[in-house]
């Protein structure tokens, strides 16, 4: 088992986003592959993409201990460029849309959540992939599941939270939640204004656009 940081960027309101306009399903996942592309393109080291979800990028950054603090620090000071590049590359869309079909006129309601944990993973490799395994995972994928109604939010876990500390003059709330089958967890939610106030860093480094 490796030390890891799992983060997890999820685009809110796609089920209701493709379901909603399943006549324009091309331009519905068309623009969903732009906004997963700026969110991949906007990541660097120590981020490492394991999976693809949908409508979510499942990041990870693991090492040994006396590495984590650095990729910790390293992984904080991207969070707010993840949530820039997904809002720009939306923008730029509901900007330059000149379809008038329900998927392209709705893509400005799409939003960007990330939930971040901090714990121990295996790594196995299966063929040419590599696969992260342990209950930590697990976490981090029941954490998209809460009570929180906001769209856009950055959720840390009680352990992330530990080794990431705050988000400058921020305040985030503090809550309790139910994830299934691991019970209940404490979580610290950061909402968009709060976003808004914390300093980009550009990606030096990117792991690269699909």
């Amino acid at each position: 088992m490796k030390r890891a940081v799992l983060l997890m960027a999820d685009i809110s309101g796609y089920t209701r986003f493709v379901r909603a306009h399943a006549d324009t399903a091309d331009h519905a996942r068309r623009s969903i592959v732009n906004l997963l592309k700026a969110i991949i393109a906007a990541s660097s080291t120590p981020l490492t993409v394991a999976e693809l979800e949908g409508d979510a990028v499942f990041f990870y950054a693991i090492g040994d201990p006396s590495e984590m603090s650095e990729a910790t620090r390293a992984i904080k000071r991207q969070i707010p460029g993840l949530f820039q590049a997904f809002n720009v590359a939306r923008d730029a869309m509901v900007d330059g849309a000149d379809c008038p079909c329900q998927a392209c006129t709705h893509i400005g309601d799409l939003r960007l959540k990330q939930v971040v944990h901090s714990g121990e993973v295996a790594v196995e490799r299966i063929g040419r992939f590599e696969k992260l395994f342990g209950l930590d995972v697990i976490v981090v994928h029941r954490m998209l599941k809460n009570t929180v109604e906001a769209k856009e939010y950055l959720m840390l876990s009680d352990a992330a939270n530990s080794s990431f500390g705050t988000f400058g003059s921020t305040t985030a709330e503090e809550r309790t939640e139910y994830l299934d089958g691991i019970g209940e967890m404490a979580m610290h939610v950061y909402y968009a204004d709060e976003l808004s106030a914390l300093p980009v860093v550009p990606a030096a480094n990117g792991t690269g656009a699909l």
